[in-house]
């Protein structure tokens, strides 16, 4: 909410230097990464918030000193208010010193607690776009997370060998196949098709039976079908949900280029929660409508996220960069 508001961004841009971090993967940090000078920077600077958990938006000077924590509103921010206090930060911080605003020793590589993540992989394959999002249920509201207003973005790579498992052996009229193993079970590990991951490992997957068909051919280019059900449960201390839902798709292979032209897949489906949690849903209701859409990227320029599961992904993309 605060993020899709231009006037804050704006103001973020002109005066502050914007990072994007996450406390938990911080505090799970070993002993050893948590005494470099990284941590013990935030840390410090945000133990003036008062918070175990810095959940949120906060303002710190390049020194470590706390300014303010800047999102208020929860569940649903508000960007006038939340821009409100980025401006009192930034009045506070210009009635400091310069001796009290800057670090006097600039924190190196060598300080790093959290090893950095690329954010774009030349990785030479098929890169689709993915999103998904709740349709509106009874009892919805803003805190909880199944509310529509919360739609996912992501990505979903596959190597170049592992592409073809998108394809029929044969590329002849009428050819009909299963997508690969490896395949069906990227797409459905990494949580494309419905939100909150229903299946987390393997064992969770009780079917999953998505068959790709030709359908014509016109010259070099392939025009194929796809369709499937898709049925997970997952009954573990940490994860407790199912999803059962249909996939339909359509795409145009290139025979000559050796790649897809295009490719869109969209999926509906419903996701049971076994267990509601306070900390994350409201009311009573346990079982929502979810939507999908799969896209290939318009272009090798589109600008990619890197796949939230990138730990997951073979070494050997990881090393085509």
């Amino acid at each position: 909410m605060l993020f899709n508001n231009p006037e804050f961004i704006q103001y973020i841009a002109n005066h502050f230097v914007g990072v994007a971090s996450d406390d938990v993967a911080y505090n799970h940090l070993s002993d050893a990464a948590k005494a470099k000078g990284e941590y013990r920077f935030l840390h410090q600077s945000l133990a003036d918030g008062g918070a175990r958990i810095h959940q949120g938006v906060y303002a710190v000077t390049p020194s470590g000193r706390f300014l303010a924590k800047i999102d208020t509103g929860w569940p649903t921010y508000d960007p006038v208010k939340s821009l409100e206090n980025l401006k009192m930060a930034k009045v506070k911080y210009d009635g400091l010193k310069r001796e009290n605003r800057l670090k006097d020793t600039p924190l190196s590589e060598r300080d790093r607690s959290y090893k950095a993540r690329e954010a774009n992989r030349n990785v030479k394959g098929v890169k689709l776009v993915t999103y998904a999002r709740h349709y509106p249920f009874k009892e919805m509201e803003l805190f909880d997370a199944r509310h529509p207003q919360y739609s996912k973005r992501d990505s979903l790579w596959f190597s170049a060998d592992e592409a073809k498992g998108l394809l029929p052996s044969t590329l002849t009229l009428g050819s009909r196949a299963a997508l690969s193993v490896t395949v069906s079970e990227r797409l459905l590990l990494h949580g494309h098709l419905m939100f909150g991951c229903p299946a987390w490992w393997k064992e969770h997957i009780k079917k999953a039976d998505i068959q790709v068909q030709v359908i014509k051919l016109e010259g070099d280019l392939v025009y194929l079908t796809y369709e499937g059900a898709i049925q997970m449960e997952a009954n573990s201390q940490w994860n407790q949900s199912g999803y059962s839902g249909k996939l339909i798709g359509k795409a145009v292979w290139n025979k000559q280029n050796e790649s897809f032209q295009s490719l869109e897949w969209v999926s509906l489906g419903s996701r049971s929660l076994h267990e509601l949690k306070s900390n994350l849903h409201r009311g009573t209701t346990k079982t929502t409508s979810v939507a999908s859409y799969i896209r290939l990227a318009n272009n090798a320029h589109e600008k990619q996220l890197q796949p939230h599961k990138w730990d997951e992904y073979p070494k050997a993309m990881k090393s085509s960069n």
